[in-house]
């Protein structure tokens, strides 16, 4: 593969799976801001853990073009 590809694959990784998930889990922590029971804090946790996955992705993506460039 191609750094090109690499860095393609790794974008629509982004667009297309991390992004709508962790959208959702905000979306998700807004609606139930509201409930005593803690689940917003537990989605915004799952939305943080989400977003440090998706950078941690990124990372490896870029390092694996580098390599094949």
């Amino acid at each position: 593969m191609s750094a090109e590809q690499i860095l393609r694959m790794a974008s629509r990784r982004m667009w297309r799976f991390w992004s709508p998930m962790v959208g959702f889990l905000l979306v998700f922590c807004g609606l139930t801001a509201q409930l005593s029971n803690g689940v917003s804090g537990l989605a915004a946790l799952v939305a943080l853990m989400l977003v440090i996955t998706a950078c941690g992705d990124w990372f490896i993506s870029e390092r694996a073009a580098y390599n094949a460039a």
